[in-house]
């Protein structure tokens, strides 16, 4: 109990633990100090590493007995155990490092922007589709269709924005139009987006999808919420196929998705309704890489599926919902 009589267990625990308690009072709830529990927890761990790491390697030095000789007055006792507060110090630094290393890590680094737009993601799900089955996906593919980097500046960003002379990318979920050789329009899915639900997105329009998240978040869901609804209108499909059957959809459109479905049929062992191992691996999609892309059409749509409903989604369920 005499331990606890200490300033020091009061300044690294309880007060840390009432801070995170009070945060818990703001508009994210427990999200975020959750969040940021996760990372004390690394921290500890780092911690613990450090002093076992240390011990191993010199498991003859006991830094207590240390101190006492150099409170004696010996040189060379304060000099070891200076060394050891040193190795302990170097050990623990680079563990750390190590793990805000891998927290770049797309699978498990959530982008600022990202806690910022949490609650206004949250509340359009609520509005726009209380049914979504993955919560989480929702943030996934803002990434995926935002952050050239994690730390880019448009990562998570409404005023993100991909512009060529034929083609033009728009905010949070890359809203997109596209023009023919000779100027005319050949597509505009901001306006398609805005026929599937008129009130909802009365206000969308090709100035304020730069500015409002809100908007952006209810364009996204309007077009998944429908493709959701057709695929239950062809079948009893599990959550997570018709999560990554209507991602790949929205990549690379409905029809494309109904064609790689037929082509699956009639494929030996290939079931229609399944996305992961059947038809994520037949389409008609072109198998040739695009000039300045990299990759193909087929690479290019089957890479944002798998980079959103497998790699990247389950880091967005303490924010959103699982």
């Amino acid at each position: 109990m005499n331990e606890f009589k200490r300033w020091r267990w009061w300044a690294v625990l309880a007060l840390p633990l009432a801070v995170i308690v009070l945060n818990s009072f703001g508009p994210d709830g427990w999200r975020e100090p959750a969040t940021r529990l996760v990372w004390l927890s690394w921290s500890a761990l780092a911690v613990a590493l450090a002093w076992s790491a240390s011990k191993a390697l010199f498991d003859y030095a006991h830094g207590r007995e240390a101190w006492v000789k150099a409170m004696e007055h010996p040189i060379g006792a304060g000099i070891a155990f200076a060394g050891l507060c040193v190795l302990r110090a170097v050990l623990f630094w680079g563990i750390v490092n190590f793990s805000a290393r891998a927290a770049d890590d797309p699978a498990t680094y959530v982008p600022a922007p990202a806690h910022e737009l949490a609650s206004v993601a949250r509340a359009e799900i609520d509005r726009t589709w209380p049914q979504m089955p993955r919560r989480s996906y929702l943030g996934a593919l803002v990434e995926k269709e935002t952050c050239i980097t994690l730390r880019h500046r448009s990562c998570w960003s409404p005023a993100a924005r991909l512009k060529t002379s034929r083609e033009e990318g728009a905010g949070l979920g890359q809203i997109t139009r596209a023009w023919h050789a000779d100027g005319r329009l050949r597509f505009d899915a901001l306006a398609e987006a805005r026929a599937l639900d008129p009130h909802a997105l009365a206000e969308l329009d090709w100035v304020s999808v730069y500015q409002r998240a809100d908007l952006n978040f209810r364009a996204a869901l309007v077009k998944l919420r429908q493709c959701d609804a057709q695929l239950r209108r062809l079948g009893n499909f599990a959550d997570l196929t018709r999560v990554a059957f209507c991602d790949a959809a929205y990549n690379g459109g409905w029809a494309g998705l109904q064609q790689d479905r037929r082509l699956c049929q009639l494929t030996p062992g290939c079931d229609p309704a399944q996305w992961f191992g059947h038809v994520e691996h037949t389409s008609g999609k072109s198998r040739q890489r695009w000039q300045g892309y990299g990759q193909s059409a087929f690479e290019i749509n089957r890479a944002h599926v798998a980079a959103t409903v497998r790699e990247r989604r389950l880091k967005y369920a303490l924010l959103l919902g699982v």
